[in-house]
This record gives structure tokens, C-alpha cells and sequence, in this order.
């Protein structure tokens, strides 16, 4: 058993490689959010909950794209291991112009009703929330032009990761980081000759970061050659041969992303309605949640290079082989997350100024993340192998299915029906990802995910 989830130390060695500049490069991604997160937070609730309830609509958009890429990356890496270069080229097309297209129907809807999007959430009648809408507002109708840039960068992301090249990203997020904070800390608070603009200010930052990421993107695209590398009108003639067995796998997790993410939306909604200091726990809550998001990111990027390369390789054994050692590895990284967690809890709340009751639930709600911190790791690995496989049926049935089968339904009843606070819901939302480990488990152990797609 040992064996079997344990490698030795020449495949950490290569895990490492992989996986180092891909962590490094979703903690810069997510840094920025943090930043945003603390410089907003000392500002106070309504600022936070504003915010927050603002950025739902980003956490419907932005996944959506993510699918496309995600599922196209599939391709992407099985391609490169089969070195089919022509493909990989169109693979890159198709994710430009898809995600590309969802981009702009979601600019069109923030630009034209950022009030509406906003009330989702909150109630103008209730008069501890109207500052919480106006400054969602604010902050939503500047963020809205970061969408686009950020989508033609994901491209570049989804593109380069698959084939090894995780250095790139890592710079391109790292130096947007860097910006992003800068401009975060003079525009929020107006130092220097900056004015003081409070979220308007860290909308603006994010806004700037985004399009100097896309910068850096470009500009190595066109100094450097890349096997994805053709010219620029190539990747607009779209071969709907290969377009066709793409959707196959890729409309599956845009629906599944879509529904998820709504399936989010509308927990955060149960828990919106306890109010804008519920609203400030969850969202300073998910600072750690996004450390676990790193790390299964990572591993998930890892997962589709070790596991998919093989598959696309035609090594099955091989690729089994380093799916349970990544399995073992996140169990193992779970329990560290846990440990960390439990030492935030007391740490975090400090650094915002909200209440004091609100920082003991603040508190209890980083608790909870870490409790479940080596659940949730354990389910990632058999959720990105199945998709390595292209078992997309199974992918939808633990993701977004689960979600509206089991989360929401649970959410709904503790939340409407029971009205218990906010970390009663919140630890009961959270405890589904036991069954969800079981589930997965038992399609992993199936191994219908053996298999080259590229055949």
C-alpha cells in the first residue's frame, strides 16, 4: 500500500519541477485577490460585503472560461506527448475564440446592469446592506473591462502549461501581482499624489494588472517559438473536424462549470441573506479556501502533464502509476493544509476591521476550511485523472451534478427552512465533501480512465 501511493524521490523530483512554477504562480494570482481582500477589508464591512457580492459575478465568469481551456488543454497535452504540432496550433485557436466569445456576452450584461447583479444579493430595504450596494456597484462597473485581457490570457496559460513551459505564467502573473498591489495600496487609500477612491481604486488596480499580464503574454509570444506558434490568422480558421471532437469533451465541463458555478452563487446567496457581517465571514473565510485552491490547482495542472502526457504516450501503466503517487501526495498536502489552517484562524481576522463578534465567526469559519482541507484535497486527484481520460460524464456527475443534488438542496434547507447562523450552514454546506470523497473514490478505482484520446 505504501508502495503504491508512495513514489520515489526522482518523481517528486519531476512533480516538483512541474508543479513548483504552477503554485507559484496561482499564489501570485490569488496573492492579488488577498491584497485586494486585506486593503479592502480596512475599510470596513459594507466595503467588504460590497465587494464580495460584486465578485459572485466574476466566479461565474471566469470558470466558464476556464472550462473551454481546461477541457481543450486535454487535447493539448495529449497532442504534445503524440507531437502532433498542427493540432496543438488549432487546439490554441480554439481557445481563443470560444472563450472569447463568452467574455463578451458576460462584458455586455456587467456594463449594462451592474445594479441588478448586485441586488441578487442584497436588499435596499434593509438599511445596514445600501452602502454594501453601492460600493458592489462601484466596484463591479470598473472591474468589468479586466474580463476581456483576462481571457486571451488564459489561453496563453492553458496553452503553456500542458506543455511544460510553467515558467512563463509565473512571470506574467508575478509582475501583474506586483502592479496590482502597488497601484491597491496609493488608489485605495490615496497616498502621494494618488487620490483616495477606496474600491473604485483596488477596481482600478485590478484592472491595469490584468492588461499588463496580457502584455507580457504577448510580447513572449512573438520574441520567442512555441510549437503552438503559427500566424495570428491561422488560429481564426477554425477546423470544425477537430472543433466537433473537441465540444464533445469540452461542452460537457462548460456545462458542468456553468451550473456549478450558478449552483455557488446561489449557496452564497443563503448566505448573503444573513446579512453583510455573514457576508464579511465567508469572504475573509475563503482566504483559506483559496491556499487549497492553490494546491489542488497545481496538482490538477500536474495531474493533466504526468497523467495526460502518458495516456497521449499510449503508457497506461505509467499513467496509473502516477496517478495514485499524486493521489498519496494530496492526502499528504491536506493534512499540512489542516495544520496551517488551524493557526490562521487566530491570525487572519485581525488584519480587517470589522467587529469583534464578526471576528470569532470569522474564526470558526477558517476552522471548518481546514477540517475539510484533506476531504476536499483527496477528491481533486481522481477529478482530474477522470478528466485526463475524458471521462466527462463522471466529471459532471461529481461536480456540478453533486452540487445541485446534495449542496444546494442542503444549503437551501439549513439556510430557508431551519434559519440556523452562518456556521451551522456553513459547516454543514461544507461536511458534503465526505460523500463527495466516496463517490469519487469509486470512480477512480474503476480506471475507465485509461485511455489515449488521441487514437
Amino acid at each position: 500500500m505504501f508502495k503504491k501511493y508512495v513514489a520515489d524521490k526522482l518523481f517528486y523530483r519531476e512533480l516538483f519541477i512541474v508543479i513548483i512554477p504552477i503554485i507559484l504562480q496561482f499564489f501570485i494570482q490569488n496573492f492579488m485577490n488577498f491584497i485586494d481582500n486585506i486593503m479592502v477589508g480596512q475599510l470596513g464591512e459594507p466595503e467588504i460585503a460590497g465587494v464580495a457580492v460584486a465578485n459572485q459575478y466574476y466566479k461565474l465568469f471566469y470558470p466558464t472560461i476556464v472550462s473551454i481551456c481546461t477541457g481543450a488543454a486535454i487535447f493539448t497535452a495529449q497532442f504534445f506527448g503524440s507531437k502532433k504540432y498542427p493540432q496543438l496550433q488549432k487546439m490554441f485557436g480554439i481557445k481563443l475564440v470560444f472563450p472569447m466569445m463568452i467574455a463578451a456576452i458576460f462584458f455586455l450584461i456587467g456594463v449594462m446592469f451592474p445594479e441588478k447583479i448586485v441586488l441578487i444579493f442584497l436588499d435596499p430595504a434593509k438599511e445596514a446592506e445600501r452602502k454594501a450596494i453601492t460600493y458592489g456597484v462601484d466596484y463591479l462597473r470598473i472591474a468589468i473591462y479586466s474580463y476581456i485581457p483576462l481571457t486571451i490570457s488564459t489561453a496563453f496559460t492553458f496553452t503553456l502549461r500542458p506543455l511544460k513551459l510553467t515558467k512563463i505564467p509565473m512571470i506574467a502573473s508575478g509582475i501583474g501581482m506586483i502592479i496590482n498591489s502597488f497601484l491597491n495600496f496609493f488608489l485605495i487609500n490615496g497616498v502621494w499624489i494618488f487620490p483616495e477612491l477606496g474600491v473604485k481604486g483596488a477596481a482600478i488596480g485590478t484592472v491595469i494588472a490584468r492588461i499588463v499580464e496580457l502584455s507580457i503574454y504577448i510580447y513572449i509570444f512573438i520574441k520567442k517559438d512555441f510549437a503552438f506558434k503559427t500566424k495570428i490568422v491561422n488560429y481564426f480558421k477554425l477546423d470544425f473536424t477537430l472543433i466537433k471532437k473537441t465540444l464533445l469533451k469540452v461542452l460537457p465541463l462548460f456545462i458542468n462549470e456553468l451550473f456549478y458555478s450558478i449552483a455557488l452563487i446561489l449557496i452564497f446567496k443563503t448566505y448573503s441573506d444573513l446579512g453583510t457581517s455573514a457576508v464579511s465571514v465567508i469572504n475573509i473565510a475563503d482566504i483559506v479556501s483559496q491556499i487549497v485552491f492553490i494546491l489542488a490547482s497545481g496538482l490538477g495542472t500536474a495531474t493533466s502533464i504526468l497523467v495526460g502526457y502518458k495516456l497521449g504516450n499510449n503508457e497506461l501503466e505509467e499513467a496509473e502509476k502516477n496517478a495514485n503517487y499524486l493521489l498519496g501526495y494530496a492526502v499528504f498536502m491536506g493534512i499540512i493544509i489542516a495544520i496551517i489552517a488551524s493557526m490562521l484562524a487566530f491570525v487572519v481576522p485581525i488584519f480587517y476591521n470589522i467587529k469583534p463578534e464578526t471576528k470569532i465567526l470569522t474564526s470558526y469559519a477558517i476552522l471548518i476550511q481546514g477540517i475539510v482541507a484533506p476531504i476536499l484535497m483527496l477528491t481533486r486527484i481522481p477529478f482530474f485523472v477522470l478528466r485526463s481520460g475524458g471521462r466527462v460524464n463522471e466529471v459532471v456527475l461529481l461536480d456540478s451534478a453533486f452540487m445541485w443534488v446534495v449542496k444546494v438542496p442542503t444549503a437551501f434547507f439549513f439556510g430557508f427552512v431551519l434559519h440556523v447562523g452562518i456556521i451551522p450552514l456553513f459547516l454543514s454546506v461544507e461536511a458534503t465533501r465526505i460523500l463527495n470523497a466516496i463517490i469519487s473514490i469509486h470512480y477512480y478505482k474503476q480506471k475507465k480512465w485509461l485511455i489515449n484520446l488521441t487514437e
